[in-house]
């Protein structure tokens, strides 16, 4: 057996399918509530062009992180950085890496309470709701990913049958005249637009850490950019937003709820947009939980902890500690999400991973 080899917990096993869910999921369940408003700042009525563009630049970018990732396909990036580099500086890339993951999974958790306390009750503390929310997570990632990978099987599904559902219900009520004219000011302002998305398709690369679980890795990469091209479809039906509600989109802090909202069910069918809004929390949910299980597992390997499972509860109140103090309101998140976010990752995921993919072709051509 190599060294630092994973052996998946309890025998886990997620097929080649369920990979390629979660890796949809991860990105769906949060990026169409919030992303048009985000995108509608920067690129306006080309905020189409900024996904096509995105989303190419990520599967550009994802590649080279799978690149890396394939040449270990039973390690993860904890463990694959020390054969790099050596251990302290193989140790520091890694500890990097956790980080981020860290991050992007409270950004999930704290956005996750934002959405609770905007459409469902805004008077309750979001503790409250982070706090319970991490509870079930805590308990979804004590049963492994293969558990997490069987519940996203049902609800993407039902998510993308509702985000299909809602466009065609809305279809003719939408103008693409508020598209018109393309390109009307220039290259620049769909290009900041196209940072943001790439910045939210580029999270998929924290489901790479999960290919040691994969049972087929040679349809790995196929499924990879299969699930890219899925969910860049998925955005644009996202930004579908701007042809019903024009400029006023950027506007708005959750336009997918306004979209649902809008969506006409007819008289017998009521509060259904809360029934919807609990299947992108069930999404939601999803990401938060699998991103946990990835950091956890990949902090006991950092650490040389025999079992992830004694991590979960001190890993747990971490994440609700940070998550309550990492904004002070929606509004300084979304700064951090929109400003700080896609540089961040731009570093972590892709030029520090390019970086290793270099010195390790290097060192192979070497020996």
């Amino acid at each position: 057996m190599t060294k630092n080899k994973i052996t998946p917990v309890g025998g886990e096993k997620i097929s080649v399918l369920q990979f390629s869910f979660l890796l949809m999921t991860i990105v769906l369940a949060t990026a169409d509530v919030f992303l048009p408003a985000f995108v509608t700042r920067e690129a306006g009525r080309d905020s189409w062009i900024s996904v096509i563009i995105g989303t190419i630049i990520s599967i550009i970018i994802v590649n080279v992180f799978l690149n890396l990732a394939l040449k270990y396909p039973d390690k993860m990036f904890v463990d694959y950085s020390c054969d790099i580099l050596g251990k302290p500086l193989g140790k520091l890339a890694g500890g990097v890496f956790l980080y981020y993951i860290f991050i992007i999974t409270c950004i999930a958790t704290r956005s996750l309470g934002e959405i609770f306390l905007i459409a469902f009750n805004p008077k309750t503390p979001i503790a409250i709701f982070i706090v319970t929310v991490i509870l079930l997570v805590a308990y979804a990632v004590g049963k492994g990913v293969e558990t997490i990978s069987r519940m996203n099987e049902i609800l993407l599904p039902l998510g993308l049958l509702i985000l299909i559902s809602i466009t065609v219900l809305n279809f003719k009520e939408l103008n693409f005249n508020y598209f018109l004219p393309i390109l009307y000011d220039g290259i620049v302002p769909p290009l900041r637009g196209s940072i943001l998305i790439q910045a939210w398709i580029i999270e998929t690369i924290v489901i790479l850490q999960l290919i040691p679980f994969v049972n087929d890795k040679k349809k790995i990469r196929s499924s990879v950019t299969a699930s890219l091209v899925i969910i860049g479809a998925g955005l644009q039906m996202g930004v579908l937003i701007i042809a019903l509600f024009g400029s006023a989109t950027k506007s708005f802090i959750l336009p997918a709820l306004e979209f649902v909202r809008y969506a006409n069910f007819g008289e017998n069918f009521r509060g259904i947009d809360i029934t919807i809004m609990s299947v992108w929390i069930g999404g939601a949910f999803v990401k938060i939980s699998v991103f946990f299980f990835i950091f956890i597992l990949g902090l006991a390997r950092f650490l040389n902890i025999k079992s992830y499972k004694d991590l979960i509860i001190p890993g747990g109140v971490l994440l609700i500690t940070y998550s309550m103090v990492f904004s002070r309101n929606i509004m300084e998140e979304m700064y951090f999400i929109s400003f700080i976010k896609p540089f961040y990752s731009l570093c972590v995921v892709f030029l520090m991973p390019l970086l290793l993919l270099f010195i390790s072709t290097l060192k192979k051509k070497l020996m």
